[in-house]
């Protein structure tokens, strides 16, 4: 998919989106709203396998909750 095409996804994703559903991707995005951080190609690759293994049933899905809670836990830790 191109990146034209993936941008007006999101943004219209974005506009529909409920409340718990924008603060989950904005707490996986946040350090790169906020900051300067750029994925290497070695960790897009890895996003892509995972997306494959989820979408194939092949790993563990998680709810907003359970992702939201791992997500704090995390940074409270750090």
């Amino acid at each position: 998919m191109e990146a034209a095409n993936i941008k007006q996804k999101l943004h219209h994703y974005i506009d529909v989106a409920d409340e718990k559903k924008l603060q989950a991707i904005y707490t996986i995005l946040e350090d790169e709203i906020e900051g300067e951080y750029f994925y290497t190609q070695d960790e897009i690759k890895m996003f892509y396998e995972r997306r494959q293994k989820h979408l194939n049933g092949e790993s563990k899905s998680y709810t907003v909750a359970e992702t939201l809670n791992l997500v704090r836990q995390n940074r409270q830790s750090n």
